[in-house]
């Protein structure tokens, strides 16, 4: 395995390559580009992402701990795919922080997401499934096409978020907080029909 530790990478581009047997710890990678890349029995522990878009990655065997990402582009990303499911079932996430991201078409899959702040992301088309996601913070959010399914999103806060549409009877929401317009799109859900009149 090749290792690297506390190395900066700048504007490496990678498009459609493949690289196995990597070890990366508390590396900075800045304004990266990785399209359809296919990485295999690889581990990032502790690195952080600035300015990176990571675009549709093929991963086997890749292990990502407490990594933080800071205004990517991150699409197609299965997070819980990442982690061992010991270290999922014990708590540990993939990711530290990811602030000022994009999370588009992302799986989020039996996570502990307590108090996660995703406030002002695009998480389109994303999917959340079976995920702990009390107090977690959805404030401003693009959610067009997300699902969540059998999640605890009690006291989450959607306040400001757009475009979300899920079931209130399939996920824990009690004390979740919702803003005008935009809660009208969760009425559907429980078979209100809302007449202009």
């Amino acid at each position: 395995m090749q290792e690297y530790s506390g190395e900066v990478f700048r504007k490496l581009q990678r498009t459609g390559e493949e690289v196995s047997g990597l070890l990366f710890e508390d590396c900075l990678f800045q304004e990266c580009r990785f399209t359809e890349l296919t990485v295999r029995n690889s581990r990032f522990s502790g690195c952080r992402f600035e300015n990176c878009h990571i675009l549709v990655p093929v991963c086997q065997g890749v292990q990502l701990l407490s990594c933080d990402f800071a205004d990517c582009s991150l699409s197609g990303i299965d997070w819980s795919a990442l982690l061992d499911e010991r270290k999922r079932d014990m708590g540990f996430l993939p990711f530290g922080s990811l602030t000022g991201c994009t999370l588009r078409h992302c799986v989020f899959f039996g996570l502990d997401l307590k108090k996660f702040c995703f406030a002002g992301a695009d998480l389109s088309g994303s999917i959340f499934d079976g995920c702990d996601l009390t107090e977690a913070d959805f404030s401003g959010c693009r959610l067009s096409g997300a699902t969540f399914t059998q999640n605890t999103l009690c006291r989450a806060d959607f306040r400001g978020a757009s475009d979300y549409f899920f079931s209130l009877e399939g996920n824990q929401v009690k004390g979740a907080r919702f803003s005008l317009p935009e809660a009208v799109n969760l009425l559907p859900a429980l078979g209100i029909v809302l007449d202009e009149w």
